[in-house]
């Protein structure tokens, strides 16, 4: 197990982003070489009333989980919509969108959002929003467990295509004493965040709630088996490394320095179009 399992982290404190707004970083921006095509992950909990006004992204994709509570959300592309608990947002910035969101009614919202890069032939993708909804995910349950697969991993011929790079989002729930095995892709990154309870891997130690756990890229398909001891939680995100120079600052991630200062200008004098009523 040790071969494969790259490091270990822990996700951070939680900081506050407004009133009625916190959130922790699960994933840091930091060297992008050791964790492409990751660029952050943040788990947000988000009070009602609480609104994120309309602000820029260009150049990735964010992937939004919602764990519990109702997220409403809209673009100035023209998409409106809400997402609860076991629902993803698919949002391509592309060359450029505004957005924004709120909790949908009186309870909070606690989610999971991923930064997802994209290579330079994407980068300009056009811009949207995707809703998976719950029912649409592929699950299975046994052996005391239950795994619902989102995004590329749940493809079927007539499903959309939900993120422009591909991106397999797995939620696990364990119950205590059951186990369930997850893929390890060949070629792909993969990373696994224990929301709650202790997970073990194969024989390994467990790792207790908020262990951020890293595996190196394998040559072919892995098998990855989780067990747990009392019922647990856990995400695991996976997607094929890009090799190519990233550079994130602010809500853009880009590909230089030099494009990074050409999107701000970009902003500053266009607004991506502006935000469009409802």
């Amino acid at each position: 197990m040790d071969d494969i399992i790259d490091r270990v982290a822990r996700a951070g404190p939680l900081q506050d982003l407004a009133p009625g707004a916190r959130n922790r970083f699960v994933v840091t921006p930091g060297e992008f070489s050791s964790q492409s095509p990751f660029v952050l992950l943040v788990e947000d909990f988000i009070e009602p009333g609480t609104d994120f006004h309309p602000h820029p992204h260009k150049g990735l994709e964010t992937v939004t989980f919602v764990l519990s509570g109702t997220l409403k959300h809209g673009d100035n592309v023209g998409n409106r919509g809400m997402i609860g608990p076991g629902e993803v947002q698919w949002m391509t910035a592309g060359k450029g969108i505004l957005h924004g969101g709120q909790p949908a009614d009186d309870a909070p919202v606690h989610a999971l959002q991923l930064w997802l890069a994209l290579p330079a032939a994407l980068r300009n993708s056009a811009p949207g929003t995707r809703e998976q909804r719950l029912e649409s995910a592929l699950a299975d349950t046994s052996n005391g467990s239950t795994a619902r697969v989102y995004g590329s991993g749940s493809l079927a011929k007539a499903d959309p295509e939900w993120s422009r790079w591909p991106l397999t989002l797995i939620d696990v729930e364990i119950e205590p004493g059951g186990h369930r095995t997850v893929p390890l892709r060949a070629n792909e990154r993969s990373f696994l965040y224990i929301l709650s309870g202790a997970v073990a891997l194969g024989s390994a130690n467990f790792y207790a709630a908020g262990s951020v756990i890293w595996f190196a890229p394998q040559a072919a398909d892995t098998p990855l088996v989780l067990s747990a001891p009392t019922a647990a939680r856990l995400v695991q995100y996976s997607s094929p490394v890009i090799d190519e120079p990233i550079v994130a600052r602010g809500p853009f991630v880009m590909g230089s320095e030099a494009e990074i200062q050409s999107a701000f200008h970009e902003f500053q004098t266009t607004g991506f179009g502006g935000m469009r009523s409802s």
